[in-house]
């Protein structure tokens, strides 16, 4: 087996690349992040830069938990192939060592990595993207040309004899608080009645409040309210499914989301999907790593070290993608959520692991 010194040397210098490569992605993503906020404020009538530097920081956390699969494949082939510039790993291989063990070391930080993501990261980025949401409601909801941009989230409702349907181009506070509202109200028959704008709206049980709504009615000039009342009969969990945004909400908070949701008879296979998907996260980055590792072993053998690597990114980008195709097919609940989540990661662990065997072992 190998050392305790040489696998903490390997787990070292595989953690530290993983991590600058992280690094490296944060502060790309917030550069990018934060000249598209600067810019979109800049339309509103009243610009702070300092509201738009703190919504950037609290955004930008959620936005790179979509990225560490990539950050830990770049990391990982930086840091195999370091270890062959070094020569380590044809030393590692004269001493008696396979790929098996000296890839260890790599597999348990991965491993790590994940569960840390999951647990720790996880709850701390969805705590900062609730608070960045509701100050994107804030910023963004000045530039009425902003508004018209975005496409709003839908939902149809009924209550005391009338219908209407509300949309939101914004949610926060688990959708229980809408910006950019409009709304359309029906009388019987399915007649027009008017129509209500207003930057934001808050759900409270049997009726949406409403605060400086513009009513729109026919014949009738545009009038406006400091507060409107638009009743409904829609539950607090169907608020919730429709316009929960799922990238703030914690891995912690959802069992007990899944568990009312099925209590209370509502489709639970998005909050499930998600839920799966956090657990499996160690998964992927493990897959990842192996990934990486058959850029390494075939760099100590060829000299195909542009085309290996390429092959190694053109994988992870694959799984990235059939990630997202299983994703689509378990929210419409086409397949089940725990198989949309596992089977892409497991699928890849046992390619990058049948490779590794045939190049090892033949």
């Amino acid at each position: 087996m190998i050392g305790k010194t040489l696998a903490f040397y390997f787990a070292r210098q595989f953690a530290l690349l993983v991590i600058a490569i992280f690094v490296f992605f944060f502060f790309l993503i917030f550069a990018i992040t934060y000249l598209e906020f600067f810019t979109r404020s800049l339309r509103a009538d009243e610009f702070n830069a300092g509201q738009v530097l703190v919504l950037t920081l609290f955004r930008v956390p959620s936005i790179c938990e979509e990225v560490m699969p990539f950050t830990t494949l770049f990391g990982s082939i930086a840091a195999f192939l370091l270890a062959n510039r070094r020569l380590e790993v044809v030393i590692a291989r004269a001493a008696g060592l396979s790929a098996w063990q000296f890839l260890l070391p790599a597999c348990i930080v991965g491993l790590l990595f994940g569960i840390v993501a999951t647990t720790v990261y996880n709850p701390i980025s969805t705590a900062l993207r609730k608070a960045s949401d509701e100050i994107a409601a804030e910023v963004l909801a000045r530039d009425s040309k902003d508004a018209r941009k975005g496409e709003p989230l839908w939902l149809r409702q009924a209550a005391e004899g009338r219908e209407s349907i509300i949309g939101a181009q914004r949610t926060y506070d688990s959708g229980f608080s809408l910006s950019g509202v409009t709304a359309f109200v029906f009388g019987d028959g399915g007649a027009f009645l008017e129509r209500i704008d207003a930057q934001e709206a808050h759900y409270q049980p049997g009726e949406w409040q409403i605060k400086n709504a513009t009513i729109t009615a026919p014949d009738r000039k545009p009038q406006r309210k400091e507060f409107y009342r638009l009743p409904t009969t829609l539950s607090a969990g169907q608020v919730r499914e429709a316009f929960d945004n799922l990238e703030s909400t914690s891995f912690w908070e959802l069992p007990q989301i899944i568990d009312s949701a099925q209590r209370a008879g509502l489709p639970s296979s998005r909050y499930e999907l998600r839920y799966n998907t956090l657990l499996s996260r160690p998964v992927v980055l493990l897959a990842m790593v192996l990934i990486a590792a058959i850029v390494s072993l075939r760099f100590s053998r060829s000299n195909e070290l542009g085309n290996m690597i390429l092959a190694g990114v053109g994988i992870g980008f694959m799984l990235y993608v059939i990630s997202k195709i299983a994703w689509d097919l378990g929210s419409g609940g086409i397949v089940p959520p725990t198989l949309a989540a596992w089977l892409p990661a497991i699928v890849t662990i046992l390619m990058g692991a049948t490779v590794l065997l045939h190049l090892e072992d033949g």
